[in-house]
Parts: structure tokens; sequence; C-alpha cells
């Protein structure tokens, strides 16, 4: 077993990567494609899924809560319709990970990132999913672990039990030596919604200082736009960009939080020349699939806007994306130095750098 080291090269990026123990390496590798760019498909909504399930029952005049059978159906034909046209697939543990393994839904060769945290509302903080832990992502062959974390920096209460369960759970996942990838989400107050002007202007800064906060404790990053496209001006727009990707300690991620594809693809764009090393994008590549009343339309939809959306972010991510090591600044000489010959000797030093053997 791995011994854990909690934020061992804290804001350096460079010195982490440099260290980065084998497990992690492997994962880093196997979410990533050759070149280092990630093209992440997100399958681990639980409530969304129910909530297009109950909307297409509706219309179909079949009013009835989805079965267990009916969500992990959905998400199974859209991973193996779309999981090879992508470097990774994320999946929770409830109707998605191992019925992906079994099922042989997940393409070969394309990394499997587990959901860790329970389904919460936000503000409410984070937990495990009940009888799901970071060794057992491990011991079933996850690639990575991936947690999200709601985040209203100016809750300071709300904000330390946040960071209270990243810091758990990145000693956990370092003692594992499992990747672990970290999505921050902000999120309205009572009273506001998402089109709320004080919600939306505070909306950056959040994004901000939560990559500030949660970066050192992760080794990938799982960001939100930082900008509203339709409000603000392109300089804005621009200049909240750079200010996140120098925030940022990790090579991240741009996630798609649900917004329909013609505007995620504009962002992604935008993402990538800033900085980002790839996307993690879920419901605006597949959510029109539940406007589908039968199978074989809902199928068809996959192979034919849903491929084509994967190869659009896909061509923008190989075109404009950083990879990850170029991102923090290290190139394979540099990792290769860093490795000793008895690496994995209890108490053994990595070409000077002083960090002990991993096994």
């Amino acid at each position: 077993m791995a011994v854990a080291q909690e934020d061992r090269t804290g804001t350096d990026p460079k010195k982490h990567f440099t260290q980065l123990s084998p497990g992690k390496m492997t994962g880093i590798r196997n979410v990533a494609d050759a070149a280092g760019r990630l093209k992440v498909l997100a399958l681990d909504q639980s409530n969304s899924f129910k909530k297009f399930l109950r909307a297409l029952y509706e219309k179909q005049g079949r009013k009835r809560e989805p079965a267990y059978e009916d969500v992990r159906d959905a998400k199974l034909e859209i991973t193996e319709v779309l999981s090879p046209h992508s470097t990774a697939v994320l999946l929770d543990v409830n109707y998605g990970a191992r019925q992906a393994l079994n099922s042989g839904a997940l393409a070969p060769r394309v990394g499997l990132i587990v959901r860790l945290e329970a389904s919460k509302d936000p503000g409410i903080a984070g937990e495990y999913e009940p009888g799901w832990s970071v060794k057992k992502i491990k011991l079933m062959g996850g690639t990575a672990v991936k947690l999200l974390v709601y985040m209203d920096v100016e809750d300071q209460a709300a904000a330390k039990a946040q960071m209270d369960f990243v810091r758990r759970v990145s000693g956990e996942c370092a003692a594992e030596d499992i990747l672990l990838m970290t999505e921050e989400l902000s999120y309205p107050r009572k009273g506001e919604d998402k089109s709320s002007p004080a919600y939306n202007a505070r909306k950056p800064r959040n994004i901000f200082k939560s990559a500030e906060l949660i970066g050192p404790y992760t080794d990938i990053l799982k960001l939100e736009f930082p900008a509203d496209m339709k409000a603000d001006d392109a300089k804005t727009v621009q200049k909240n960009l750079e200010d996140l990707n120098s925030k940022c300690v990790r090579p991240w991620v741009l996630l798609s939080a649900g917004v329909k594809f013609d505007l995620f693809e504009k962002q992604a764009e935008l993402a990538m020349k800033s900085g980002a090393s790839g996307i993690m994008a879920g419901r605006a590549i597949f959510q029109e699939y539940f406007d589908h009343a039968d199978r074989a339309s809902q199928k068809k939809f996959l192979e034919t806007t849903g491929v084509d959306r994967m190869k659009k972010l896909s061509g923008l991510v190989d075109k404009y994306a950083t990879p990850w090591a170029k991102r923090a600044g290290v190139a394979s000489p540099d990792l290769l130095d860093a490795v000793a010959p008895d690496w994995y000797e209890k108490g053994a030093v990595a070409s000077g750098s002083g960090v002990q053997g991993e096994y």
C-alpha cells in the first residue's frame, strides 16, 4: 500500500507531478490521450437521469418513477456508443461503473473514473456514497476517483466543511495510490436562482477561490466556465479565463454543467485556448437522447448527433488544449529522473527529491 502523504507538494505543480506515485501516474496516463489531453464523458449523474426519464414517460402517457433497470440501461447504451470516442468515462457506483464493466459497454483501453460522493443538495456537507470508498474504487480497478464539492467560499462554515472533506479524500487517495479528480460547483443561495444577478456576479470569484483552495489537494481540477457568455463582453470572458488558469496549480478540465451543446462548444474552445487540458462533459452531449420515444431512435441519436458532438469536442481539445505534463511544467526526462532503482523499498529516496518509497 502507498504511504499516505496528504498535500505532499502543495502549490508547486512541477514538484507534484515529478513526485507523482506510480498508481496515480498510471491513472493520469489512462484518463488522457497519448499527448496528455483529456476527453472525458461524464455519466455519473443520478437525479438528472431520473428527471429526464420521468419527463419521457409522462410524454408517453405512462407516468411513473424510473426503475433501476431504466437508469442503468440508458447509461450503458450511452457508454457503449460514446465511450470509443472518449479517453475516459465517469460513472457512478449505483447504476454504471460495475455494470459497464460486466456488460462490456465500456470500450477497451478507455479509463474508468468513478464517483465517490453521495448525491446531495448544494449547501450540505459532502459525504461518501453509503457503503462506498476510495479503497473499493481502487480494488475494482478504477482509473481515478472523482469527487464533487459544492462551494460557496463566502460561507466560511460551509467552505470549511467541504475542504475538510476534500483533505480527507485526498489523504485516502494517496494511501490507496489512485488519481483524484476534484470538481467544484457554485450554487445559488436561498432566494436566488442561477439567473439571479447577485449569484452571477460572485460566481467567477467563487470559481477562482475554489480552484485555489482545492488545487493543492487534488491531481486534476474539474472546473466551471468562469463567465456568462450571454451577459459578459468578450474582454471580460477572456480575462476571467486567464485569471482562472493562472490560479490553477493543477491541470484543469472544463465541465459542461448541463448547458446546450452549441454553447458548450464555444466555451470549450475558449477554455482550451486559455490553458485547459481537456473537457469532462455529459448532458451537453447526450441530453436530447431522452427526447426520443423509442430505443431505436435513441440509439440513432447517439450514433449520429452524439458521436458527431464527441468528435467536434475532441477536435477542439486536439487543436487547442494544453497537455497535462506541459501544463505542469514537466517533461519525460523529469519524470524518469524522479525514479531511483530502489524506489519501491520503504525509506528509499527518489533522486534526491526527499520522497520516501511508495510501497
